[in-house]
């Protein structure tokens, strides 16, 4: 049995919910992710404080980012996550860089390319979260 995507009708971005400080990468994010029990990186893209978007799983491969939604699942979704999302008092936070919103915006300009009917979505659109903490249709007008 292959665990290859064989549809992509969701593009999901994430946060990690972490204070702005804390910058993750990729290969942060996939030691923590490890720690929690998954094999690897649940997300396909990271993007860090400063812009730069890393791989985190393979673009082909199902993701493991997506919890209790029935139509929306890690077969049919790419998963991208922003680094940052928490305030200092613990609480959700929309603290993300313009170099962040910039790649944001870039990496789904060109996921779009590949993936014409993929729906760009927040995670908080599909499960009963905050995150990533702002309105994705507004960002991507």
């Amino acid at each position: 049995m292959s665990n290859e995507r064989e549809q992509t009708k969701y593009i999901i971005i994430h946060s990690t919910d972490t204070l702005p400080e804390k910058d993750l990468s990729a290969k942060d994010v996939a030691d923590q992710d490890r720690k929690e029990g998954w094999l690897s990186c649940r997300f396909h893209k990271v993007i860090t404080r400063d812009g730069n978007v890393e791989d985190g799983r393979d673009i082909k491969i199902a993701g493991a980012h997506i919890e209790n939604s029935e139509k929306v699942t890690n077969a049919n979704s790419i998963g991208i996550c922003l680094v940052g999302g928490k305030g200092i008092d613990d609480k959700p936070d929309c603290n993300f860089t313009l170099k962040q919103y910039n790649a944001l915006s870039e990496l789904v300009s060109e996921l779009k390319l590949e993936y014409k009917k993929a729906v760009i979505m927040g995670y908080r659109d599909v499960a009963d979260v905050l995150s990533p903490h702002f309105n994705i249709k507004e960002l991507l007008r």
